[in-house]
């Protein structure tokens, strides 16, 4: 089993929505004892405390706040988008792109790609499966849309996850020192992205394309399922954060 499978399978069991779950479940059927009762106490505890504290909000915050997009660089080199919530499903099957907090990335390279023409532009992303369309079909299809010519991108297309996307990736890029490369990725996925980067001595500058939440991490709705989906998503991060580290991947 591969680095991918193994990290798929623990976030399987460990995610803090499906802890829950299995908490509440396990609570339930101990709930003769009195420790079942207390992890089913638990756990209602802790569902309600996210509809009323940002905890998620916090969370992803922490990482956002961690690498701010800079001024407008004088020049620039190339530009690194990485994959991520892109569909190709979706697009196949309806005529239109699906995007799962993912659309940001583009929109960013599109508004790069503009404003620095000589730059050469890399979209990395792959799929986790042959039966499915890779993440660079629709990046193709909202770069079109978007009116960048289909020759001013090369496309990477074998990564499965953001280790992959620098492996795969910079045989292409084959940058050269003292060259400017833009990354392009969500905010929350920053922290991430650089230290792979740094690790495998690719200098880049990061332009975060998207943010979750404001500087602050204020808390304006009070949603448990967005607050939840927040703790998820900042969760996987650092978790992933560590086991590359762990793995010598990223420093």
């Amino acid at each position: 089993m591969d680095f991918l499978s193994v990290s798929k399978s623990f976030w399987f069991f460990a995610a803090p929505s499906h802890a829950l779950v299995w908490l509440l479940v396990l609570g339930i059927a101990l709930s003769s004892y009195r420790i079942g009762r207390m992890l089913v106490a638990a756990t209602v505890f802790v569902l309600v405390l996210l509809i009323f504290v940002p905890v998620g909000d916090w969370a992803v915050g922490s990482l956002e706040n961690q690498y701010p997009r800079g001024p407008w660089p004088a020049h620039v080199d190339g530009i690194l988008e990485l994959g991520g919530g892109l569909h190709s499903t979706i697009l196949n099957l309806r005529g239109a792109p699906g995007a799962e907090g993912g659309e940001g990335r583009p929109i960013a390279t599109v508004e790069l790609a503009r404003r620095y023409p000589q730059a050469r532009i890399i979209f990395s992303g792959g799929t986790p499966s042959r039966r499915i369309a890779p993440e660079s079909t629709v990046a193709r299809y909202i770069f079109s849309q978007l009116g960048i010519p289909p020759g001013r991108v090369t496309y990477e297309e074998r990564a499965r996850d953001t280790w992959e996307n620098f492996i795969y990736s910079r045989p292409l890029a084959k940058p050269k020192p003292g060259e400017v490369w833009l990354l392009v990725t969500s905010a929350y996925h920053m922290p991430r992205a650089m230290a792979i980067a740094r690790a495998l001595g690719w200098t880049m500058q990061p332009w975060p394309s998207d943010y979750l939440t404001t500087p602050h991490a204020d808390f304006e709705n009070g949603s448990l399922s967005e607050n939840l989906g927040h703790l998820d998503l900042a969760a996987h991060e650092w978790a992933g954060l560590i086991a590359y580290r762990l793995a010598g991947r990223a420093r």
